[in-house]
């Protein structure tokens, strides 16, 4: 049990009388500070389900009940032995908040709220917690300005579909005649007018028969067989941008991250039939930039701003583990093919790998002057995949790594890393072999890889398309589609590198 000193510092009650003048009880009581708007306000920041200090979650009376690592944060009823309160006043160790101090009314009202019982009004915590929703005037985009921020492969590999700008551009991957290269080639078929604001985001359904682009709140649905007109549009719970978007493997559900740059990354599940839309509380303290599902479907993870990945159940929602290490923002994340992994990569312009039964980091690795990371893959190396299944010697077989991380990078220089050489503490691994790609010569922002040919498609500052085969040789550079008023259908401006 927790015991008061008073002899060390005066009650709450007796520094409110020292610092106010005397007034009448009701002008008091309509002054009283709001106890969850000083929950929030004062402790949230750093007690969220993304980032629990000390092991303490504040986003409920029962998580409070629950507590951390050290004890209950409040006894409901009993001020006089609750942590919470404890820990408000100057003297004590452990002082919070950390760098600042509570005015004496606002202790004053934590204690009687706890006294009271703590009750708990969820629809006000909720709406607390949310910035709020301004009126925002949008005109059109520059013409000059339709950088590529999203791109989405179909599962059948037949369709890429690129965010440029405003706009959806469908292309169909074509394969070459016998003995002709490159393999592949790109050709537009169709141009969607998509958003009113930047493509942020697009997602394939696992059977192809469905694409969902992200914008400024809105989310829209689109049939890629009739691409022409967006099927239908969800906008009412969203407050910033729809900057990731993913399916989970049941094909039935989809993740929606809306950020607000500064002030939050939540998460939206929409179930698809019937619609319903369900909201997590902040995910995130700052803008989500993606979110990756694990091969098996169980687990997906989401990267942010705010410098953290927090892997999450599918099922539940529930966080398994918060990986926290990276010195800026984090753009992008992988899970190695087993699950076991996971890479991420972002401002500070490295990779780094994660053991997700320990949460802790086992490499870091990147190019010289890469630049921020936008675009993780994590797959099995196809020659020493191959190797490792033909091996017989156990020993020998225990050698060979697999692992195959391709990375797009700001610089315009994708890369190709194997031969991962995990490590414990904080060393800097340089085991990782690094196969460069032909440089684009402009910044990069998105990804789709396609896994069974190896083909590389990325896209970004300058609105342009670039295609890298298997070796790492850029193969097509396609410019934005010039529309042609008496064609529907727009023909493909390209540039092919030989």
């Amino acid at each position: 049990m927790l015991v008061r000193m008073f002899s060390i510092r005066q009650s709450p009650a007796f520094l409110v009388a020292l610092t106010l003048p005397v007034m009448g009880s009701a002008v008091m009581a309509a002054e009283s500070p709001d106890p969850l708007g000083i929950l929030r306000k004062e402790c949230v920041n750093c007690h969220t389900e993304a980032k629990r200090k000390g092991g303490l979650l504040i986003d409920s009376r029962e998580s409070l009940i629950e507590g951390g690592d050290t004890d209950a944060a409040i006894v409901p009823g009993k001020a006089k032995e609750s942590l919470l309160a404890e820990l408000l006043y100057p003297d004590v160790d452990m002082h919070m908040p950390p760098k600042g101090q509570l005015d004496p009314r606002e202790i004053a009202a934590i204690e009687k709220w706890i006294d009271a019982g703590a009750p708990w009004d969820a629809d006000r915590w909720a709406k607390l917690n949310l910035p709020e929703k301004t009126e925002v005037t949008r005109g059109p985009l520059p013409a000059t300005y339709a950088p590529i921020l999203a791109l989405a492969l179909s599962p059948d590999r037949k369709t890429l579909a690129v965010g440029r700008g405003s706009a959806i551009e469908w292309y169909r991957v074509v394969p070459a005649e016998k003995d002709k290269t490159p393999a592949f080639q790109l050709q537009h078929t169709a141009t969607s007018a998509a958003h009113d604001d930047v493509v942020q985001s697009l997602a394939f359904s696992p059977d192809g028969k469905r694409i969902v682009s992200g914008g400024f709140r809105s989310v829209r649905f689109w049939d890629p067989a009739a691409p022409q007109k967006m099927a239908r549009e969800i906008s009412a719970p969203f407050l910033g941008r729809q900057t990731a978007l993913l399916f989970l493997a049941d094909g039935k559900r989809i993740l929606v991250a809306d950020s607000v740059p500064s002030q939050l990354g939540r998460i939206h599940e929409i179930t698809l039939e019937p619609e319903t839309v369900k909201t997590f509380d902040t995910a995130h303290l700052d803008s989500i930039f993606s979110m990756t599902l694990s091969a098996d479907g169980k687990r997906y993870a989401t990267t942010s701003a705010d410098k953290l990945i927090v892997v999450r159940d599918s099922r539940s929602h529930e966080i398994v583990k918060r990986l926290e290490g990276h010195t800026g923002y984090v753009m992008t994340a992988a899970f190695s093919p087993a699950g076991d992994r996971l890479a991420s990569g972002g401002d500070d312009e490295e990779i780094k790998v994660w053991n997700l039964e320990t949460g802790k980091k086992v490499g870091s690795f990147a190019s010289n002057r890469s630049g921020p990371l936008y675009g993780l893959t994590w797959l099995v190396d196809p020659v020493n995949g191959k190797r490792k299944s033909e091996e017989k010697d156990k020993e020998k077989l225990a050698a060979i790594n697999d692992d195959l991380i391709v990375a797009v990078p700001e610089s315009g220089k994708p890369a190709a890393f194997t031969e991962l050489k995990e490590h414990e503490g904080e060393q800097r691994s340089t085991g990782a072999k690094e196969r460069a790609f032909e440089t684009a010569g402009t910044p990069l922002f998105a990804l789709a890889f396609d896994r069974e040919s190896l083909w590389t498609y990325a896209g970004g500052e300058d609105g342009k398309l670039r295609v890298w085969d298997e070796k790492g040789k850029l193969v097509q550079t396609l410019e934005a589609p010039v529309p042609v008023q008496t064609n529907p259908t727009p023909n493909p401006v390209a540039s092919t590198n030989e």
